[in-house]
């Protein structure tokens, strides 16, 4: 009887594995599952990219922050801080709830919101920086063995009056080495429906969208503990210039 325990508990511990990790934040992608509930995750990453234009430095997020929580099951919500090359830092608040998981619908989903005090391509003045961002977003996950595949739909509007609103597609496609090591494709892609802003205000032959792509791999160094790399390339929006980009995150749970 105690191989026979043995193995059932093995064969319940492997399907545990299987079961997790689409909990977890990709560096461009929003997870499609939350956390266990009673979870506490910090979060701490930054991001370095070279798009002197000559006139304007613009970019990603330079370095960010968060804490979430899972106070109940399938509910979970964080705040944080960021600071951005090029515009003005700011805070955000986001909330999800998990309404299907793979393990009972055969996929992860979830819907949730964020709230930005500062959109992503405010102006560098802080006179001018009065746009936040309300997005929406709509998150579906599944793994096929070793592999996994994460899609992520966002629709944003500016607040303070200004009326802009962009779309949001990002995607993670990875394979997994090990229940420790991840690795795939990580992207994002925004383009505006609705520019609050001047057309004047942009050089010429600029983009109105904005991309970010690349390799990217993860490391869970201990059962709580995940460090995240990506280096690839980026092309901001109201620029014509493609530029390497790398991006780095270490999360924590307790």
């Amino acid at each position: 009887m105690r191989p026979l325990a043995l193995l059932a508990a093995l064969v319940l511990a492997a399907g545990t594995a299987r079961a997790e990790g689409l909990d977890r934040d990709s560096l461009l992608t929003d997870a499609p599952a939350v956390p266990a509930q009673g979870t506490v995750r910090v979060t701490g990453g930054a991001t370095g990219a070279s798009t002197d234009t000559g006139a304007t430095n613009t970019g990603s997020s330079g370095v960010s922050g968060s804490i979430g929580w899972t106070p109940i099951q399938n509910l979970s919500g964080d705040v944080g801080a960021y600071t951005q090359i090029g515009a003005a830092g700011g805070v955000s608040a986001r909330v999800r709830y998990q309404f299907l998981s793979q393990s009972s619908a055969g996929i992860d989903l979830s819907g949730g919101a964020r709230l930005k005090s500062v959109s992503w391509h405010a102006s560098s003045s802080p006179a001018t920086n009065t746009s936040g961002e309300m997005e929406f977003l709509v998150a579906a996950g599944r793994r096929f063995g070793k592999f996994e595949l994460v899609l992520n739909g966002v629709f944003g509007v500016e607040t303070g009056g200004t009326g802009g609103r962009d779309i949001e597609a990002k995607g993670f496609a990875g394979y997994r080495f090990s229940e420790a090591v991840r690795a795939g494709l990580d992207s994002r892609i925004q383009t505006e429906i609705s520019d609050s802003e001047k057309s004047a205000q942009k050089p010429p032959n600029a983009r109105d969208y904005d991309l970010t792509a690349g390799p990217a791999v993860s490391w869970m160094v201990a059962r709580n503990v995940q460090l995240q790399a990506l280096l690839g390339v980026t092309q901001p929006k109201k620029t014509d210039i493609t530029t390497p980009v790398g991006v780095v995150s270490a999360s924590f749970d307790f």
